[in-house]
Protein backbone atom coordinates (compact mmCIF):
# COMPACT_ATOMS: atom_id res chain seq x y z
CA UNK A 1 0.00 0.00 0.00
CA UNK A 2 2.95 2.21 0.10
CA UNK A 3 3.26 5.18 -2.42
CA UNK A 4 6.25 7.70 -1.14
CA UNK A 5 8.73 6.78 -3.63
CA UNK A 6 11.32 6.83 -0.90
CA UNK A 7 9.52 4.40 1.55
CA UNK A 8 9.26 2.31 -1.37
CA UNK A 9 12.92 2.27 -2.41
CA UNK A 10 14.34 1.45 1.19
CA UNK A 11 11.63 -1.56 1.80
CA UNK A 12 12.97 -2.40 -2.25
CA UNK A 13 16.88 -2.25 -0.49
CA UNK A 14 15.52 -4.50 1.91
CA UNK A 15 14.25 -7.30 0.02
CA UNK A 16 16.99 -6.78 -2.33
CA UNK A 17 19.78 -8.06 0.94
CA UNK A 18 17.57 -10.78 1.71
CA UNK A 19 16.40 -8.97 4.93
CA UNK A 20 13.28 -10.07 6.85
CA UNK A 21 11.40 -7.35 7.76
CA UNK A 22 8.58 -7.02 9.83
CA UNK A 23 6.59 -4.07 10.26
CA UNK A 24 3.78 -2.49 12.66
CA UNK A 25 1.46 0.12 13.73
CA UNK A 26 2.53 1.53 16.83
CA UNK A 27 0.24 4.86 16.74
CA UNK A 28 -1.72 3.29 19.39
CA UNK A 29 -4.42 5.73 20.69
CA UNK A 30 -1.83 8.84 20.36
CA UNK A 31 -3.36 10.24 17.09
CA UNK A 32 0.07 10.55 15.76
CA UNK A 33 1.26 8.07 12.84
CA UNK A 34 4.21 5.60 14.28
CA UNK A 35 5.79 2.55 12.43
CA UNK A 36 7.57 -0.33 14.53
CA UNK A 37 10.08 -1.94 12.43
CA UNK A 38 12.18 -5.25 13.07
CA UNK A 39 14.61 -6.48 10.91
CA UNK A 40 17.12 -9.54 10.88
CA UNK A 41 19.76 -11.16 7.97
CA UNK A 42 19.35 -14.75 7.91
CA UNK A 43 22.88 -15.23 6.17
CA UNK A 44 24.40 -13.94 9.37
CA UNK A 45 22.07 -13.59 12.54
CA UNK A 46 23.35 -14.91 15.06
CA UNK A 47 26.97 -14.63 14.64
CA UNK A 48 27.85 -11.71 12.57
CA UNK A 49 24.79 -9.68 13.25
CA UNK A 50 21.26 -9.22 16.14
CA UNK A 51 17.75 -8.00 15.83
CA UNK A 52 17.32 -4.41 15.23
CA UNK A 53 14.08 -3.21 16.41
CA UNK A 54 12.89 0.75 15.71
CA UNK A 55 10.51 2.68 15.53
CA UNK A 56 9.81 5.80 13.52
CA UNK A 57 7.55 8.55 14.63
CA UNK A 58 6.53 11.74 12.42
CA UNK A 59 3.29 13.46 10.84
CA UNK A 60 3.01 11.40 7.84
CA UNK A 61 2.45 7.64 7.91
CA UNK A 62 4.98 6.73 5.37
CA UNK A 63 7.79 9.21 6.22
CA UNK A 64 7.46 7.45 9.38
CA UNK A 65 8.44 4.02 8.25
CA UNK A 66 11.32 5.66 6.18
CA UNK A 67 12.38 7.08 9.93
CA UNK A 68 12.28 3.59 11.31
CA UNK A 69 13.72 2.20 8.43
CA UNK A 70 16.89 4.16 8.38
CA UNK A 71 17.06 3.62 11.99
CA UNK A 72 17.84 0.19 11.33
CA UNK A 73 20.34 0.95 8.65
CA UNK A 74 22.06 3.40 11.00
CA UNK A 75 22.17 0.53 13.97
CA UNK A 76 23.17 -2.22 11.70
CA UNK A 77 26.04 -0.55 10.76
CA UNK A 78 27.35 -0.90 13.91
CA UNK A 79 27.99 -4.66 12.80
CA UNK A 80 30.47 -3.36 10.69
CA UNK A 81 32.74 -2.56 13.30
CA UNK A 82 32.07 -6.02 15.15
CA UNK A 83 29.94 -3.63 17.90
CA UNK A 84 26.97 -4.12 19.22
CA UNK A 85 24.15 -1.71 19.00
CA UNK A 86 22.37 0.49 22.27
CA UNK A 87 18.87 -0.15 21.96
CA UNK A 88 15.96 2.68 22.92
CA UNK A 89 13.31 -0.20 22.36
CA UNK A 90 13.82 -3.70 23.70
CA UNK A 91 16.43 -5.77 22.37
CA UNK A 92 15.47 -9.12 22.04
CA UNK A 93 18.33 -11.77 22.12
CA UNK A 94 16.50 -14.44 20.14
CA UNK A 95 13.94 -14.85 17.61
CA UNK A 96 11.43 -16.61 20.24
CA UNK A 97 11.54 -13.21 22.01
CA UNK A 98 10.38 -11.03 18.99
CA UNK A 99 8.11 -13.92 17.71
CA UNK A 100 4.98 -11.62 18.65
CA UNK A 101 6.32 -8.89 16.34
CA UNK A 102 7.01 -11.36 13.22
CA UNK A 103 3.92 -13.52 13.95
CA UNK A 104 1.54 -12.62 10.88
CA UNK A 105 -1.74 -13.84 11.94
CA UNK A 106 -3.19 -10.36 12.83
CA UNK A 107 -4.84 -8.12 10.28
CA UNK A 108 -2.79 -6.38 7.62
CA UNK A 109 -3.29 -2.74 7.55
CA UNK A 110 -2.94 -0.57 4.77
CA UNK A 111 -0.11 1.78 5.95
CA UNK A 112 -2.71 5.25 5.10
CA UNK A 113 -5.16 3.70 7.65
CA UNK A 114 -2.65 5.21 10.28
CA UNK A 115 -3.58 8.51 11.43
CA UNK A 116 -1.92 11.54 8.89
CA UNK A 117 -0.99 14.98 10.34
CA UNK A 118 0.85 16.28 7.68
CA UNK A 119 0.75 19.51 6.11
CA UNK A 120 3.09 21.60 3.74
CA UNK A 121 2.93 24.32 6.73
CA UNK A 122 5.35 22.91 9.80
CA UNK A 123 3.85 24.65 12.54
CA UNK A 124 0.05 23.16 11.17
CA UNK A 125 1.76 20.01 11.99
CA UNK A 126 3.20 21.11 15.36
CA UNK A 127 -0.14 22.20 16.31
CA UNK A 128 -2.00 19.08 15.12
CA UNK A 129 0.33 16.67 16.87
CA UNK A 130 -0.38 18.95 20.15
CA UNK A 131 -4.21 18.46 19.99
CA UNK A 132 -3.57 15.13 18.62
CA UNK A 133 -2.04 14.57 22.16
CA UNK A 134 -4.06 16.95 24.29
CA UNK A 135 -6.72 14.40 23.54
CA UNK A 136 -5.70 11.94 25.56
CA UNK A 137 -4.51 13.81 28.10
CA UNK A 138 -0.74 14.08 27.24
CA UNK A 139 0.71 18.18 27.50
CA UNK A 140 3.64 19.25 25.81
CA UNK A 141 6.57 21.64 27.49
CA UNK A 142 8.62 23.41 25.25
CA UNK A 143 12.00 24.77 26.70
CA UNK A 144 13.92 26.97 25.06
CA UNK A 145 17.68 25.72 25.53
CA UNK A 146 19.23 28.29 22.65
CA UNK A 147 22.72 28.62 22.93
CA UNK A 148 23.68 32.65 23.59
CA UNK A 149 26.44 32.60 21.53
CA UNK A 150 25.82 30.22 18.37
CA UNK A 151 21.73 31.73 18.43
CA UNK A 152 20.77 28.79 16.70
CA UNK A 153 16.99 28.12 17.85
CA UNK A 154 17.10 25.10 19.71
CA UNK A 155 14.31 23.72 22.01
CA UNK A 156 13.75 21.01 24.45
CA UNK A 157 10.34 18.85 24.66
CA UNK A 158 9.21 17.03 27.63
CA UNK A 159 5.71 15.58 27.61
CA UNK A 160 4.99 14.58 31.43
CA UNK A 161 3.69 10.64 31.61
CA UNK A 162 5.17 9.86 28.38
CA UNK A 163 8.88 7.64 28.44
CA UNK A 164 11.88 8.06 26.27
CA UNK A 165 13.40 5.01 27.78
CA UNK A 166 12.33 1.51 29.02
CA UNK A 167 14.40 2.87 32.22
CA UNK A 168 12.98 5.98 32.64
CA UNK A 169 9.96 3.63 33.97
CA UNK A 170 9.01 3.37 38.05
CA UNK A 171 11.26 6.48 38.41
CA UNK A 172 10.26 9.54 40.88
CA UNK A 173 11.55 13.12 40.99
CA UNK A 174 13.78 11.65 43.78
CA UNK A 175 15.49 9.31 41.62
CA UNK A 176 15.82 11.85 38.75
CA UNK A 177 17.74 14.16 41.25
CA UNK A 178 19.67 11.51 42.54
CA UNK A 179 20.59 10.52 38.83
CA UNK A 180 20.95 14.95 37.90
CA UNK A 181 23.87 14.97 40.94
CA UNK A 182 25.97 11.92 39.78
CA UNK A 183 26.22 13.43 36.78
CA UNK A 184 26.37 16.68 37.38
CA UNK A 185 28.38 18.11 40.40
CA UNK A 186 32.13 17.49 40.89
CA UNK A 187 32.76 14.54 42.82
CA UNK A 188 33.80 15.74 45.80
CA UNK A 189 30.36 17.92 46.13
CA UNK A 190 27.86 14.67 44.99
CA UNK A 191 28.08 13.23 48.36
CA UNK A 192 26.71 16.36 50.54
CA UNK A 193 23.25 16.52 48.24
CA UNK A 194 22.99 13.17 48.40
CA UNK A 195 23.02 12.62 51.90
CA UNK A 196 20.46 15.27 52.10
CA UNK A 197 18.01 14.10 49.51
CA UNK A 198 18.07 10.56 51.20
CA UNK A 199 17.75 11.96 54.28
CA UNK A 200 14.46 13.99 52.64
CA UNK A 201 13.11 11.27 50.38
CA UNK A 202 14.06 8.11 51.73
CA UNK A 203 15.09 5.60 53.26
CA UNK A 204 14.64 3.49 49.56
CA UNK A 205 17.15 1.48 48.14
CA UNK A 206 17.66 3.95 44.84
CA UNK A 207 18.46 6.95 47.22
CA UNK A 208 21.09 4.12 49.18
CA UNK A 209 22.49 3.09 45.96
CA UNK A 210 22.97 6.52 44.96
CA UNK A 211 24.48 7.47 48.11
CA UNK A 212 27.12 4.49 48.11
CA UNK A 213 28.22 5.43 44.98
CA UNK A 214 28.82 9.18 45.70
CA UNK A 215 31.15 7.52 48.45
CA UNK A 216 32.60 5.58 45.80
CA UNK A 217 33.19 8.01 43.50
CA UNK A 218 35.29 10.20 45.96
CA UNK A 219 37.65 7.15 46.25
CA UNK A 220 35.91 5.37 49.73
CA UNK A 221 35.33 2.13 49.06
CA UNK A 222 34.86 0.63 52.26
CA UNK A 223 32.56 3.41 53.36
CA UNK A 224 30.68 3.11 50.10
CA UNK A 225 30.49 -1.40 50.87
CA UNK A 226 28.24 -0.05 53.90
CA UNK A 227 25.68 1.44 52.17
CA UNK A 228 25.73 -0.73 48.85
CA UNK A 229 25.23 -3.35 51.35
CA UNK A 230 22.43 -1.67 52.98
CA UNK A 231 20.61 -1.01 49.88
CA UNK A 232 20.75 -4.71 48.87
CA UNK A 233 18.65 -4.83 52.11
CA UNK A 234 15.85 -2.77 50.91
CA UNK A 235 14.39 -5.00 48.21
CA UNK A 236 15.75 -3.38 45.55
CA UNK A 237 13.51 -4.22 41.90
CA UNK A 238 14.96 -7.42 40.55
CA UNK A 239 16.12 -6.00 37.58
CA UNK A 240 18.78 -3.75 39.72
CA UNK A 241 19.91 -5.99 41.86
CA UNK A 242 23.12 -7.47 39.43
CA UNK A 243 24.27 -3.54 39.18
CA UNK A 244 24.25 -3.02 42.72
CA UNK A 245 26.70 -6.92 43.05
CA UNK A 246 29.03 -5.15 40.14
CA UNK A 247 29.42 -2.45 42.43
CA UNK A 248 30.64 -4.05 45.44
CA UNK A 249 33.13 -6.18 43.41
CA UNK A 250 34.34 -2.75 41.87
CA UNK A 251 34.85 -1.20 45.88
CA UNK A 252 36.26 -4.94 46.59
CA UNK A 253 38.43 -4.95 44.07
CA UNK A 254 39.91 -1.23 44.64
CA UNK A 255 40.48 -2.65 48.18
CA UNK A 256 42.58 -5.17 46.28
CA UNK A 257 39.99 -7.92 47.64
CA UNK A 258 40.05 -9.63 44.25
CA UNK A 259 38.24 -13.07 45.80
CA UNK A 260 35.34 -11.23 47.55
CA UNK A 261 35.03 -9.08 44.20
CA UNK A 262 34.87 -12.63 42.50
CA UNK A 263 32.32 -14.17 44.69
CA UNK A 264 30.22 -10.80 44.28
CA UNK A 265 30.51 -11.41 40.71
CA UNK A 266 29.05 -14.38 41.17
CA UNK A 267 25.41 -12.76 42.27
CA UNK A 268 25.72 -10.57 39.84
CA UNK A 269 25.74 -13.37 37.07
CA UNK A 270 23.17 -15.23 38.87
CA UNK A 271 21.05 -12.45 38.98
CA UNK A 272 21.73 -11.09 35.17
CA UNK A 273 24.22 -12.72 33.32
CA UNK A 274 23.70 -10.49 30.16
CA UNK A 275 25.94 -7.79 31.85
CA UNK A 276 29.41 -7.24 29.91
CA UNK A 277 30.80 -5.65 32.98
CA UNK A 278 30.81 -8.60 35.29
CA UNK A 279 33.08 -10.03 33.02
CA UNK A 280 35.26 -7.18 32.38
CA UNK A 281 35.77 -6.96 36.18
CA UNK A 282 36.00 -10.23 36.50
CA UNK A 283 38.81 -10.78 34.06
CA UNK A 284 41.03 -7.69 35.90
CA UNK A 285 40.59 -9.60 39.12
CA UNK A 286 41.90 -12.72 37.73
CA UNK A 287 44.71 -10.87 36.00
CA UNK A 288 45.91 -9.39 39.55
CA UNK A 289 45.49 -13.13 40.62
CA UNK A 290 47.68 -14.48 38.04
CA UNK A 291 44.78 -16.43 37.17
CA UNK A 292 45.48 -15.95 33.42
CA UNK A 293 43.71 -18.36 31.51
CA UNK A 294 40.68 -17.39 33.69
CA UNK A 295 41.36 -13.88 33.08
CA UNK A 296 41.13 -14.71 29.27
CA UNK A 297 37.78 -17.09 29.95
CA UNK A 298 36.23 -13.93 31.48
CA UNK A 299 37.43 -11.31 28.65
CA UNK A 300 36.60 -13.50 25.78
CA UNK A 301 32.86 -13.36 27.37
CA UNK A 302 33.01 -9.73 27.67
CA UNK A 303 33.90 -9.83 23.97
CA UNK A 304 30.76 -12.28 23.10
CA UNK A 305 28.54 -9.76 24.95
CA UNK A 306 30.20 -6.99 22.95
CA UNK A 307 32.00 -7.56 20.18
CA UNK A 308 33.87 -3.72 19.27
CA UNK A 309 35.37 -4.15 23.09
CA UNK A 310 38.33 -2.68 22.16
CA UNK A 311 39.73 -2.81 25.56
CA UNK A 312 38.61 -6.19 26.34
CA UNK A 313 41.22 -7.68 22.99
CA UNK A 314 43.82 -5.48 24.96
CA UNK A 315 43.17 -7.39 28.26
CA UNK A 316 43.65 -10.61 26.71
CA UNK A 317 46.26 -9.55 25.20
CA UNK A 318 47.43 -8.73 28.32
CA UNK A 319 47.37 -12.22 30.05
CA UNK A 320 48.84 -13.73 26.91
CA UNK A 321 51.55 -11.61 27.14
CA UNK A 322 51.95 -13.04 30.92
CA UNK A 323 51.56 -16.45 30.04
CA UNK A 324 54.75 -16.19 27.58
CA UNK A 325 52.44 -15.63 23.99
CA UNK A 326 54.42 -12.83 22.72
CA UNK A 327 52.72 -12.93 19.10
CA UNK A 328 49.53 -14.05 20.21
CA UNK A 329 49.15 -10.53 21.92
CA UNK A 330 50.52 -8.25 19.74
CA UNK A 331 47.77 -9.86 17.20
CA UNK A 332 45.60 -8.69 20.40
CA UNK A 333 46.75 -5.56 20.83
CA UNK A 334 46.67 -4.57 17.14
CA UNK A 335 43.04 -6.15 16.91
CA UNK A 336 42.08 -3.43 20.09
CA UNK A 337 43.38 -0.38 18.43
CA UNK A 338 41.65 -1.13 15.23
CA UNK A 339 38.73 -1.07 17.70
CA UNK A 340 39.85 1.59 19.79
CA UNK A 341 42.87 3.43 18.96
CA UNK A 342 42.89 5.70 22.08
CA UNK A 343 43.87 2.41 23.94
CA UNK A 344 47.50 3.62 24.76
CA UNK A 345 48.76 0.64 26.94
CA UNK A 346 48.14 -1.38 23.96
CA UNK A 347 50.53 0.83 21.37
CA UNK A 348 52.91 0.98 23.99
CA UNK A 349 53.07 -2.99 24.74
CA UNK A 350 53.37 -3.86 20.86
CA UNK A 351 56.02 -1.33 20.50
CA UNK A 352 57.66 -2.80 23.33
CA UNK A 353 56.62 -6.85 22.42
CA UNK A 354 57.72 -6.27 19.08
CA UNK A 355 61.22 -5.15 19.54
CA UNK A 356 61.16 -8.00 22.25
CA UNK A 357 60.00 -10.46 18.84
CA UNK A 358 62.98 -9.32 16.68
CA UNK A 359 65.29 -9.06 19.98
CA UNK A 360 64.52 -12.86 20.32
CA UNK A 361 64.94 -13.69 16.18
CA UNK A 362 67.94 -12.02 16.28
CA UNK A 363 69.62 -14.31 19.13
CA UNK A 364 68.24 -17.47 17.25
CA UNK A 365 70.33 -16.63 13.99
Amino acid sequence: SLQDPAALELVHKFEAQGIRLFLRDFSLNTGIPSVGALAYDPSTYPERSEIVFTAGTTSDPEKSLCRALTEIAQLAGDFENRTSYRPTLPKYANLDEARYLMDGSGAHLPIGSLPNLADDNLKVEIERCVAALAGIGLEVLVVDVTHPELGVPTVYTVIPGAHFLDHTRDTDFAQHAARTLVRGLPEDAIHGEMRRLHDTFGPRYDLTFFLAHSLELQGQPQAALEFFHRALAEHPAPQEIASIHIHVASCRKDLGEYQKALEALAEAERHNPELKEIYNLRGFCHYQLKEHHRAIEAFEKAIELDPGSGIDYANIGSNLRELGHIAEAVKLYRIALELDPDIDFARANIERLTAQLAADGSHER
